[in-house]
């Protein structure tokens, strides 16, 4: 579990500023060469989070494609990133079964989804900073990605139960 540069409650340590980036911030910095990517080496847990959360960043493009104002961009994303259920590995429809472990037991389950429900959030707020840079107008340059698919992928919402 990496640290997060967050305000938003959940099991992510707190990253110290004066180290750097986040996990979130490489998403973001590294997403345009990152999404035209077909393969991705894995080289750890930090490469499997940088996975999930690029795919989560085109998702929530995705989801922007039809909202031309901030507040309710960010109304949307929020309630994508932590309203909405979503699949875990080792679950069936999670999209990256063959990349991930699944959760050896219930709990491990629970901290996985606790952890990315925190870091989906915390990256929608950081892109949407990027996205809506220029005031109130969308950046044209951050909505032409939402027509990739990264690694011929794409995170799907868990269906409702």
């Amino acid at each position: 579990m990496l640290p997060l540069k967050t305000e938003i409650r959940g099991p992510a340590g707190r990253f110290d500023e004066a180290d750097g980036d986040d996990i979130i911030d490489e998403v973001l910095t590294y997403f345009r060469a990152n999404v035209l990517f077909r393969n991705f080496l894995i080289m750890g847990a930090a490469d499997r989070t940088l996975i999930y959360l690029t795919l989560h960043a085109v998702q929530c493009l995705v989801k922007l494609e039809k909202i031309d104002d901030k507040p309710t961009a960010l109304r949307e994303l929020r309630a994508l990133s932590k309203d909405k259920p979503f699949t875990i590995p080792g679950e069936p429809g999670f999209p990256l079964n063959g990349v991930f472990p699944a959760a050896a037991n219930k709990s491990e389950g629970d901290l996985f989804k606790a952890y990315m429900k925190q870091a989906r959030e915390e990256l929608c707020v950081r892109l949407l900073d990027r996205v809506f840079a220029e005031g109130e107008v969308k950046s044209k340059w951050w909505q032409s990605f939402s027509k990739r698919k990264f690694m011929g992928k794409e995170l799907n919402d868990a269906p409702t139960r």
